[in-house]
């Protein structure tokens, strides 16, 4: 692995949010896209939205957005109510000025009118920036709703494969240290060795046949992404370059393999019906802020296999994630590797997932299960923000999607170690073996 040199983290910024731009703030500042936000059908069901943010342990006050809404929704009704009154004056006084010296007295009462209408509806914009603002940041502060399949306290396993391997006195850096596999600095910068690459080059290659024979077609992204899609995806872990000072519009090293990267081709993207569903898979890196440890298990660059599916209509939802979650097992299996599948709790939920299927390997040293992979649903909640959508007659509808690491390589390494007990049989299984 290469080392991130130029990189920082990202810093608070002036702006509130690159994904929500207000009026004021829009006459300097390009604005990329306006999310899709529909509060008022949300709120509808405030009991799930409680239910969520509770379970999920976040610090939002919905009862709090509300009444901020409500307010934006009176000033905007009363902004509404005196646009049209300019417009009705205006069209009785073209009408009166057909008869000018007839109509003085009339027209010059009408134009004083129409100005303190003016007047008041340039005050009432002004004033309203901060209440839009805060009001619709609110909405978009929001998480998602849960799948019905989400734990609230604990994991749930779906799926596990083998017996757990045995504990083991040394930890996969101290073991792959002694055996030459890992040359290992700090979390920025670790690079692989021998059979440790070996199983890198063949374990990605492996995870890219076997995804082409499933049905999905391969992507080559970005690794960068602006502002606008990361806030879109309501993720703050990510890198962002030095020297890229514009609030509104800076760069951040997301890597390929990311979410973000995707979302960045989709974002203001409508499709046709007819091309859905999408099954795309991508192989790249990923990089992540704020990892803190010696290990493999939190580097901040790692080579990853990301999956991203994409359909319109909500009945594929549950048969979709059925369908990946078995391809996944078709995958894992023949590796000869323990690992389990399973449903994590709400808490460990990023905002945009409702559902998360992890699969997990035990790390022997740590005596712990490791995410290695996983799938996250996400429903329509990237889509409107980022508008991503399909026409269905004449008619546009917000994408469902699926996604999610099927494969973070690195961790897979550090527990293959451990699991391999000092490596007492070969590191990489036989069935790799043609990917080399």
């Amino acid at each position: 692995m290469a080392a991130v040199r130029v990189l920082k983290t990202v810093i608070k910024r002036r702006f509130s949010s690159a994904l929500y731009i207000t009026g004021d703030k829009a006459q300097s500042n390009y604005v990329v896209l306006t999310p899709h936000i529909d509060f008022d059908e949300q709120i509808k069901r405030k009991d799930d939205l409680v239910k969520s943010i509770k379970a999920r342990k976040l610090n939002i006050d919905l009862d709090k957005i509300e009444k901020r809404w409500a307010f934006f929704k009176m000033l905007d009704d009363h902004k509404t109510v005196l646009e049209v009154t300019r417009n009705e004056i205006n069209v009785v006084i073209g009408k009166l000025k057909q008869e000018p010296q007839k109509n003085a007295a009339d027209i010059e009462k009408l134009q004083l009118h129409v100005k303190l209408v003016k007047d008041d509806l340039k005050n009432i914009k002004d004033y309203s920036y901060g209440i839009d603002e805060n009001a619709n940041l609110g909405v978009l502060s929001l998480p998602n709703l849960l799948h019905p399949q989400t734990p609230i306290n604990n994991t749930v396993t779906c799926h596990e494969f083998l017996d757990q391997p045995k504990r083991v006195d040394k930890s996969h850096v101290d073991v792959a240290k002694s055996l030459n596999l890992i040359v290992y600095v700090n979390p920025t910068c670790c690079f692989l060795k021998s059979d440790a690459a070996l199983l890198e080059f063949s374990l990605t290659n492996y995870f890219q046949e076997n995804l082409l024979k499933m049905g999905f077609t391969q992507f080559s992204n970005a690794d960068f992404a602006r502002s606008v899609v990361v806030d879109g995806c309501g993720d703050r872990k990510i890198f962002t370059l030095e020297g890229s000072n514009d609030e509104l519009n800076r760069l951040h090293l997301v890597g390929g393999g990311s979410l973000h990267s995707f979302m960045a081709y989709f974002a203001k993207h409508s499709l046709q019906a007819a091309a859905l569903p999408l099954k795309f898979f991508s192989l790249g890196r990923k990089y992540v802020s704020g990892d803190t440890g010696s290990d493999l298990f939190n580097l901040s660059q790692n080579s990853v296999a990301r999956v991203f599916v994409a359909f319109e209509d909500d009945r594929q939802m549950d048969e979709t994630l059925h369908a990946l979650t078995q391809q996944i097992i078709q995958l894992y299996e023949p590796l000869g590797y323990h690992f389990k599948l399973v449903y994590v709790p709400a808490s460990d939920l990023e905002k945009g997932e409702s559902l998360r299927v992890s699969v997990q390997m035990l790390s022997n040293f740590l005596q712990k299960y490791v995410e290695v992979g996983s799938l996250g649903v996400y429903d329509d909640y990237l889509s409107k923000r980022l508008l991503f959508t399909c026409m269905v007659n004449k008619e546009r509808r917000f994408l469902k999607i699926i996604s999610g690491e099927v494969l973070n390589v690195q961790r897979f390494l550090a527990c293959a170690i451990e699991n391999n007990c000092l490596l007492e049989k070969p590191l990489i299984p036989d069935v790799l073996k043609k990917y080399l």
